[in-house]
């Protein structure tokens, strides 16, 4: 079966501006049924979860930690397509809710399948994001 490169970067591009826009509905509707977030290692968090229980907790966590006034600013730099594959580098820089201005670079790949995405699997430094928008809280083990 062929793969559509151009339409797998659509894809993966509209699933981040439904989590960037607090429409993670929009999100969902890209996404299998059985889709899977991978957490990094270093998050206080389960290495894996749905993507309907990652998108909440990252929207209480994350998201918030942002001053709601000033909100915040993505910048994609580049996305990359291969078959199943593909991958969204971007910066991500706001104010928090402490005054104190958030500047990070992310890179997330997906895995994008019968055009759903069934695997999602950001990278990027966990300590300076701990760091900045105040310290992640423990998720629940039932995650």
């Amino acid at each position: 079966m062929r793969t559509d490169n151009a339409a797998n970067k659509e894809i993966v591009t509209k699933f981040l501006e439904g989590f960037w826009t607090g429409e993670p509905e929009k999100s969902l509707a890209l996404c299998s049924d059985d889709a899977v977030w991978t957490f990094q290692k270093s998050l206080r968090s389960p290495r894996y979860a749905s993507v309907p229980n990652a998108l909440d907790w990252l929207n209480k966590t994350l998201v918030s930690g942002f001053d709601r006034d000033s909100g915040y600013k993505i910048v994609v730099h580049n996305v990359v397509s291969d078959g199943e594959e593909a991958a969204i580098e971007y910066t991500a820089t706001g104010t928090t809710i402490r005054g104190e201005l958030y500047e990070k670079d992310y890179l997330v790949r997906f895995t994008v399948r019968e055009s759903e995405i069934i695997s999602v699997r950001p990278y990027f430094d966990t300590h300076y994001v701990n760091e900045r928008l105040a310290e992640l809280p423990l998720l629940d083990p039932d995650f």
